[in-house]
């Protein structure tokens, strides 16, 4: 098995601050793949592999994660099973890599807090909505066929290849991409999305993370039992709780961790889970 994951030197603190909330978790042959774009790390540690990669003109940095998907693959022809995460990701005592292996034709991403996400602005008065719809237009697909998930973190195996290849084709197209702000409101996710209703996915990780950077709903996720729980502090213009917990017992991980005292905080409290 192999997760990997990818940053510049900017967001390498975030990098590190994941890869060290994941390495009591990993199997011993399980290798940690860390795609350093445009520099090269000097950070080590336990089954790290470093791989510089040059920068690419992508409008966003959220772009390179599907050529990197079927990089990975084709660097390690001997593995079968990968999993992808941002480095704005810390992962719980619960995460068993184990349990988290399937071999679909797709990637299994992770449920978010909410099952329809759109953004907006205001134009002349008038309040303008951008979601998936247009790319599933444009892509005739005419229905979905799971609920909408998060491209932070990801398991995927050798049997996914064709979608990865169809995924990363659309976050390098350029047509769309000039129109990004109507087609791709949520930059690679909403192709990743689209890419999965297209391929008739029926499969998820669940609702295994949430979204915060908080540390008292961290530790609220990780020693206490609650369902369906909105603790209230991440709210956004719409009064949407953006830090949902659905079922304690299920979180294996949390994401939004970037800013670097309370990323610290929580990393200090989970090692000690």
């Amino acid at each position: 098995m192999i997760i990997f994951l990818y940053s510049n030197k900017a967001y390498e603190r975030q990098a590190i601050s994941c890869i060290k909330s994941m390495e009591p978790r990993i199997p011993d042959s399980m290798k940690i793949v860390y795609f350093t774009i445009g520099f090269i790390s000097k950070f080590t540690t336990k089954n790290l592999i470093s791989i510089p990669v040059p920068e690419k003109n992508y409008p966003s940095f959220h772009y390179y994660k599907s050529e990197l998907s079927l990089d990975v693959m084709d660097m390690f022809p001997e593995e079968t099973n990968f999993f992808f995460t941002d480095t704005d990701v810390l992962f719980s005592h619960r995460v068993n890599f184990n349990n988290l292996v399937y071999d679909c034709p797709y990637p299994l991403g992770v449920f978010g807090p909410h099952e329809y996400p759109f953004i907006w602005e205001n134009i002349n008065g008038e309040i303008v909505h951008y979601n998936e719809e247009l790319l599933m237009k444009y892509l005739n697909v005419p229905s979905r066929t799971v609920k909408y998930q998060l491209s932070c973190f990801y398991s995927f195996s050798k049997n996914s290849y064709d979608f990865f290849e169809e995924y990363t084709s659309l976050c390098k197209n350029q047509y769309l991409i000039k129109r990004r702000k109507h087609y791709y409101p949520f930059q690679d996710e909403t192709p990743f999305n689209v890419c999965l209703w297209k391929n008739n996915a029926e499969h998820s990780l669940g609702h295994v993370m949430v979204n915060t950077h908080i540390l008292n709903t961290v530790k609220l996720a990780e020693e206490t039992s609650v369902v369906e729980c909105k603790p209230g502090t991440n709210l956004d213009n719409f009064g949407a709780d953006w830090e949902y917990i659905h079922d304690s017992s299920q979180v294996i991980l949390y994401h939004g961790c970037k800013e670097t005292q309370t990323t610290e905080e929580i990393l200090q409290y989970l090692l000690s889970k």
